[in-house]
Order: C-alpha cells, then sequence, then structure tokens
C-alpha cells in the first residue's frame, strides 16, 4: 500500500503528518549546577565578607554569659541587637568592653562563618544587606531578649540576624528556610539552630555522618567543639522545623549558664510564625 500524507485543516493551522516518519526529538537544554563551597571560617571582619555571621560571648555586668551573633557589613563594622542598646551599627570589636547605657559587658569574638554557600547567594546578600540593616537601625529598634514579647517591635540578636539573612514578607517574622533545624527549643529557634544551619549540619540526618563533616571543617577548637556538642544533642534524624505552627503562650526554654568547655547559652530569639487562618 502506497504511503498517505494527510493533511489536517483548521481554522489557525495547517500540518501535514506522515505515518512513516519519525518526528525529531526536542533538544534538551542543560541546567548548570553552581559549585558550592566550603565552609568559610574566619576569625576577623576582611574583604569580601560582607554578610557573614560574627559570634561572640558576652558577660553581663551579673556575670551571666551569652551567645551574641552580628553581621558583618562591607566596611567590616558590625550591626547587631545587643542588650540596652538596640539595633546599631559599631566598629568590629574582638575582646573589650561594650558601655550600653552604663552597664558594662565583656565582649570576646569566637569566629565568623559565611552563611550561604554559593556565590549566587552570597552576592544577593552583598547586595541587599546594608538596605536590610537600614531598616531596623533607622526604626530605632530596641532590644528584646524574645521577638515580640512587647508591644513595640524589638529584636534580639538572633532574630536582627535572621531577619537580615532571610527577611520576611512583614516584619514579624523572617522567612525562615524548611530545613532549618531545631535542636534546644521547642517554640523558639536559637544561635544553636542556626550554628547547626550555617555549618551545613542540618542537612546530615545521621549523628555519625556530621561527625565525619566536622572532622574536616576548618576554623578553630572551640567551634569544632561546640558543633560536636550540637551534634550528639541533636541526636539522629535532625527535623527541621521551617515555618511550624507555635502557641503564642508557650514558654521559650530557659537560659543556661556557660561552663568550662562550651560557650555560652544560646539567645532564644526568633519565634516561629503561626499558620495562616
Amino acid at each position: 500500500m502506497p504511503r498517505v500524507d494527510i493533511a489536517l485543516w483548521s481554522p489557525h493551522i495547517i500540518a501535514v503528518t506522515s505515518p512513516n516518519r519519525a518526528k525529531p526529538k526536542p533538544e534538551t537544554s542543560r541546567v548548570a549546577v553552581e559549585p558550592v563551597k566550603a565552609l568559610h571560617v574566619v576569625s576577623a571582619p576582611g574583604p569580601g565578607q560582607a554578610g557573614y555571621i560574627h559570634y561572640w560571648v558576652i558577660t553581663a555586668p551579673d556575670g551571666e554569659e551569652e551567645i551574641q551573633v552580628g553581621v558583618e557589613l562591607a566596611d567590616q563594622r558590625i550591626a547587631w541587637s545587643f542588650p540596652e542598646l538596640g539595633v546599631h551599627v559599631r566598629p568590629f570589636i574582638a575582646n573589650g568592653e561594650i558601655n550600653a547605657r552604663g552597664k558594662i559587658f565583656r565582649v570576646q569574638h569566637l569566629y565568623g562563618l559565611r552563611p550561604f554557600n554559593t556565590d549566587t547567594a552570597m552576592r544577593a546578600l552583598r547586595d541587599a544587606v546594608d538596605f536590610r540593616v537600614a531598616y531596623w537601625v533607622d526604626n530605632n529598634t530596641p532590644y528584646c531578649l524574645l521577638n515580640g514579647q512587647s508591644r513595640e517591635i524589638c529584636m534580639s540578636c538572633m532574630g536582627f540576624a535572621m531577619h537580615v539573612l532571610f527577611p520576611g514578607k512583614t516584619p514579624a517574622y523572617p522567612e525562615i528556610p524548611k530545613d532549618f533545624p531545631r535542636i534546644g527549643g521547642d517554640v523558639y529557634h536559637t544561635t544553636e539552630d542556626l550554628l547547626f544551619y550555617l555549618t551545613g549540619l542540618n542537612k546530615l540526618p545521621m549523628e555519625a555522618a556530621r561527625r565525619e563533616s566536622i572532622a574536616a571543617m576548618s576554623g578553630p577548637k572551640t567551634l569544632h567543639e561546640e558543633l560536636i556538642r550540637l551534634s550528639v544533642m541533636a541526636g539522629d534524624d535532625v527535623q527541621g522545623a521551617g515555618n511550624a505552627a507555635v502557641a503564642e503562650t508557650a514558654k521559650p526554654p530557659g537560659k543556661r549558664r556557660v561552663s568550662s568547655v562550651r560557650p555560652a547559652a544560646p539567645k532564644p530569639a526568633a519565634k516561629r510564625p503561626a499558620p495562616a487562618s
């Protein structure tokens, strides 16, 4: 039987089909995968580090020690929310004292970390960090231990860092990543959770795999010891909390004093938003 070509007519198109003619396969475009950078740990501010998250131990006048986090700016100053002073920008301090409205806090720098492991994410953060910081500075945002625990908008160091890294649709809550871990508190994310996330340990559900990753990391011994402690605390099958619902009346975890073998207790400061109704 001879081959039959059938003309198909429609008000919009004319096409000719051939039963025996193979249709060409569409070309598939390959999407380039951006290289993932190894964890970069620093001991001081420096060029090209805008957006880096730095950790300190601060000692209050009553002797209580806690973790303080801040964001490095392009001019190597630090933006943070500090007790008594609120959100502000100041020169980097490695070791010394800060007079906060007559209260003297001792400050000791621990380490700084690159928060994102791709150049694209870091470039976006560098381009936006000044704008994100300026919003809270220009509004004279006061300090509070737990975000949202007063009638006015106030900000802890952890809450401020989260808003800079993951700005939300409103000033009330940051847009917390779905794989952001929850190690200690049931209601509030802590600086421990942030450290776990920044080092990529949240992507390793098993404690043994995290141990191997920690051993291969750069950074000071204090960082390795803290990560090992957090890894043991997290156990196996680490759960990311993301934007899980929480009750407004739930109580945050209590503060902990600093032992001789690990850094200060974190500030439970970034509350997860309630579900949309």
